[in-house]
């Protein structure tokens, strides 16, 4: 008997089931994500400084970032996903957790009250908007005066050289279609809406980062990921 895996077959998902898509991944998201375990290691590396503070992470998938905003010592934590199948994994009964559905593409505002955070965190989300402009407005209306937003997303350098999200579902590989935001946009579209972007720093492959992910090596040398600040005026 062989014990041969058959080749997949590649699904190239279109930008309008993106969220199909995530309803699908939700089971194995977090385990062997390469950009995953990077990004924990970015905000390792800079932490959210987030004591005390009510913050809501947009896209939060999972809520595997969570427990790091708790241990911080938030005040309160909101997670927005606008993937059913995501959200059903988010777990915990801290009180001051709270899950929340809302596409950042689907028309009109998330739910989530205007002025109501001190900072919006965001990782991993920017390669399947369009446009940034409605994560732009959105941050800005979610976020107080002199509020910070986060963005932790994969390096347009990176997606404009073919990389995109992607996993194996059984007998299925699932492609996202994925766009590329570089500095440049994300701190124009932020500038549009009075957020002014105060650091937005590369993220390398480089020796350190391969040994801890050893998923990294094919990009070695490369910036994978963006890690940009910015505050509201």
């Amino acid at each position: 008997m062989s014990d041969v895996r058959p080749s997949p077959s590649v699904i190239d998902l279109p930008a309008d089931r993106t969220l199909d898509g995530y309803d699908r991944w939700a089971a194995s998201y977090d385990h062997g994500n390469p950009l995953v375990a990077l990004g924990e290691r970015v905000l390792d590396a800079r932490p959210l400084a987030c004591a005390g503070l009510d913050v809501v992470e947009l896209g939060c998938g999972t809520g595997r970032n969570a427990p790091r905003v708790l241990a911080e010592g938030a005040r309160a934590y909101v997670g927005v996903d606008g993937s059913p199948g995501m959200l059903a994994r988010a777990a915990g009964d801290d009180p001051r957790v709270r899950w929340r559905r809302g596409d950042l593409l689907a028309p009109g505002p998330l739910p989530v009250d205007a002025a109501s955070a001190d900072l919006v965190l965001v990782v991993l989300v920017l390669e399947h908007l369009p446009t940034l402009a409605p994560l732009a407005e959105e941050a800005a209306r979610i976020l107080r005066p002199g509020g910070r937003l986060r963005i932790v997303d994969i390096h347009a350098d990176l997606v404009r050289a073919g990389t995109r999200a992607h996993f194996r579902d059984g007998a299925d590989e699932l492609r996202f279609t994925s766009a590329a935001h570089d500095a440049a946009a994300i701190t124009a579209a932020l500038a549009a809406v009075g957020l002014r972007v105060t650091r937005a720093d590369d993220v390398v492959a480089d020796a350190a980062a391969i040994a801890a992910v050893a998923k990294l090596a094919r990009h070695a040398g490369r910036a994978v990921l963006l890690d940009v600040e910015a505050i509201r005026a």
